[in-house]
């Protein structure tokens, strides 16, 4: 994609601020604190709750709840979401990600145009992207899909909140947690999306560098063996609908940590 075309719609803000939670866990304090002293450049009421693998460097010490976390990533973002009350954005964040200028102003400012209740930024072609849907598109803005990842960052509007927390408390790596997701939310007639016009760098640290990719994979086949979950189809291939121009604001208006959604734009 041309970052210049994703330059262009970086500027747009619209609508209201939001009040919006981030939570995310880290080993090393970098570029997890870069990516935060971005997000709190937004507009919006950014509220951050971390969780440290280790001792809590100087630097990220205000943004962090818990240190020495042991559990799996998602059994350890429980913890830290109950730090967080009434926001209307939930945002997860790994540590190993790097967010664009802007991003999420940008982000926010999409999903509310296109009604996403649960989305997340491309990856850029120097990623390590695990799934087609989720690599940048040139000259797309955003993309409706039937899928979402659990990471590298994950958008979840309040009412989508909801529907899918807290997380499985007996799922460590959270492998096939998004194809339950995607059944959760297709059922629930909420839309999900990718938003190109945001892509992000992942490419620190390959996929399961960190654990071992087996067990995560055979934990992921036992989970969703128990659980209703869409196939892998649906995180292959370009998505539902491109979006190379974004539809005027009319579909979502959060309040209260609720979500009211009118009539969608498309």
């Amino acid at each position: 994609m041309d970052d210049a075309f994703a330059r262009a719609f970086r500027g747009i803000r619209t609508g209201p601020a939001r009040r919006v939670g981030v939570v995310g866990i880290y080993r090393e304090a970098e570029p997890i604190r870069s990516a935060v002293v971005e997000l709190r450049a937004s507009r919006h009421d950014v509220v951050v709750a971390l969780g440290a693998m280790g001792d809590v460097p100087a630097e990220l010490r205000a943004e962090t709840s818990a240190d020495h976390l042991t559990a799996g990533k998602f059994q350890n973002l429980n913890v830290l979401v109950r730090e967080l009350t009434a926001v209307d954005w939930l945002v997860i964040i790994d540590d190993d990600v790097v967010l664009p200028s802007g991003f999420l102003d940008l982000a926010i400012e999409v999903c509310e145009r296109l009604d996403l209740a649960l989305a997340q930024p491309a990856q850029t072609r120097f990623s390590n992207a695990n799934w087609s849907v989720a690599k940048r598109r040139l000259l797309s803005v955003a993309r409706t899909t039937r899928f979402v990842e659990i990471g590298p960052v994950t958008l979840i509007r309040a009412d989508a909140a909801h529907l899918l927390l807290p997380f499985p408390a007996d799922l460590r790596w959270g492998w096939g947690l998004d194809f339950q997701w995607a059944y959760l939310m297709e059922e629930a007639g909420l839309r999900m999306g990718v938003i190109d016009a945001a892509a992000v760098i992942h490419a620190s640290r390959k996929v399961a560098s960190t654990y071992s990719w087996d067990a995560a994979q055979d934990e992921g086949r036992a989970y969703l063996a128990g659980v209703a979950h869409l196939p892998n189809d649906v995180a292959k291939g370009r998505g539902l609908r491109t979006y190379r121009l974004l539809p005027r604001r009319r579909a979502v208006a959060v309040r209260d940590g609720q979500s009211e959604r009118a009539a969608r734009s498309t």
